[in-house]
């Protein structure tokens, strides 16, 4: 079924945690995310095996691609439940890593007049050691991932990160100043790497702690997945 994109940010992301997608199982959660972008009339939609790609085409002078990853490594099996929120935390697998970011995502792609066009990129298979769906998607379509500033939806707590090997260009730079933060540096943040390597400069955000990704503890502050979607859509909005 398609994803109820008018839900707010928390109920849409226990939405997306409810929907299992370990790695080389996202079909399902593929096919909800496709369904829901369908519905979008600003969005054209394309399918690459697992990866849904959406891409708006306003006439903008300024492109920004926005990326997140469906899938999520497995749990411990034991003890596994639907997501829920406790003390303003919402607990859950995948919930930090990236659910809560697809669903920041997701809202800000139901947009239909911002100024500037966005190409929204949910990809397949970033949890395991194969390719995934973003470096297939760079290596056969490298055009639908070019642009002024992608960002890529992973935790980083609501700040902005570069990846020291790539530095700081204008357009991270403006980026940062327009969601009122400075960049700080980060390692080993491959997609944003990767991306850049396309020529597109690129920056990685999003709610969540990073060091709880793949923990049993798992779980995405709710004040977060708020301060993400509001400071990604106004900036997106223009």
């Amino acid at each position: 079924m398609p994803l109820p994109l008018a839900l707010d940010v928390v109920s849409l992301t226990m939405g997306l945690v409810n929907v299992e997608s370990l790695t080389g199982a996202e079909g399902p959660l593929a096919d909800s995310v496709e369904q829901a972008l369908r519905t979008l009339p600003h969005l054209d939609v394309e399918r690459f095996g697992d990866t849904v790609v959406a891409r708006s085409a306003l006439g903008r002078a300024e492109r920004v691609v926005v990326a997140g990853h469906l899938d999520t490594v497995p749990g411990d099996g034991e003890d596994e439940v639907l997501a829920y929120v406790e003390m303003g935390r919402l607990f859950g697998l995948g919930a930090c890593d990236a659910k809560g970011g697809l669903a920041v995502a997701l809202k800000v792609a139901a947009l239909a007049d911002t100024g500037r066009d966005a190409t929204y990129v949910f990809w397949s298979g970033e949890e395991g050691d194969g390719e995934s769906g973003l470096e297939a998607l760079a290596r056969k379509r490298p055009d639908v991932l070019r642009g002024d500033l992608a960002v890529v939806l992973e935790p980083t707590g609501a700040g902005v990160e570069v990846d020291d090997e790539l530095g700081e260009s204008a357009a991270v730079a403006a980026f940062a100043s327009a969601l009122g933060t400075e960049p700080v540096p980060a390692t080993d943040r491959t997609a944003a790497r990767l991306l850049a390597g396309l020529g597109t400069p690129a920056v990685t955000f999003g709610p969540g702690d990073p060091l709880l990704a793949h923990t049993r503890e798992e779980h995405v502050p709710t004040a977060q997945l708020t301060e993400c979607e509001h400071l990604l859509r106004t900036w997106v909005a223009g």
